[in-house]
């Protein structure tokens, strides 16, 4: 339990020192014809890193639940549970995933490559935020 507490606590660190470059990033890029397109990219992420947190909450909650052994009696259950916590693991992975892997040097590219960059994030990161809200979703409803 200290283990996954120290991890979160460096995750949620690591999270916010990358949303402060995004934030420090869209000032420098004040003059580019792709600021709002950057800012749209941003505004999606923005809405959905709460529910990161929230992700990381029900599915180790569910973790705990998977354990119970009444519920290992209970296998449609247990298969139901099993599927919402996998998705759940995928949807915070997926953000993870895509806050690594954004380029926060786009801008250092031609304009045409960064509008290019900018709408594949933004198709990317709003598949991301419908996977994270669907998944919450899920788990929410798990025992109806």
């Amino acid at each position: 339990m200290k283990y996954s507490f120290l991890a979160l606590s460096i995750l949620l660190i690591a999270c916010e020192v990358k949303h402060e470059n995004h934030k420090h990033n869209s000032e420098g890029n004040q003059n580019s014809p792709n600021k709002a397109l950057y800012e749209e990219v941003m505004k999606v992420h923005d809405e959905v890193m709460p529910l990161h947190h929230q992700l990381a909450k029900y599915r180790d909650s569910l973790a705990l639940e998977l354990k119970n052994p009444d519920l290992q009696k209970d296998t449609a259950k247990l298969n139901k549970l099993t599927l919402v916590h996998r998705d759940l693991d995928y949807s915070y992975k997926a953000m993870d995933m895509w806050m690594r892997n954004f380029d926060a040097d786009f801008e250092k590219k031609p304009d045409t490559e960064q509008k290019e960059y900018l709408e594949k994030e933004k198709q990317t990161i709003s598949k991301v935020s419908e996977k994270m809200k669907a998944s919450l979703e899920a788990a929410k409803n798990r025992n109806k």
